[in-house]
């Protein structure tokens, strides 16, 4: 089992409303750490040019967003 893959469907299936640390941690049945680690690695995943999305820390949740640098084709 890939915990990153299940990380990343799970960010997909929380949609908009996101879920917190502390949830995501329990979810995968890892510790906190082991939780921030897979979402850096994510993260920097998404940084790249090819990537469409990015993982985005609001309010107190971790969700999937779009890059604003392709905003205007969003808009169209």
């Amino acid at each position: 089992m890939n915990i990153k893959s299940i990380t990343e469907g799970i960010l997909f299936v929380v949609g908009d409303e996101g879920i917190t640390l502390s949830d995501l941690s329990n979810t995968l049945g890892v510790d906190v750490n082991k939780t921030k680690e897979i979402l850096k690695e994510l993260q920097v995943e998404y940084e790249k040019d090819n990537r469409g999305i990015r993982i985005s820390f609001l309010g107190d949740a971790f969700k999937l967003t779009t890059k604003k640098e392709h905003k205007e084709y969003y808009e169209k």
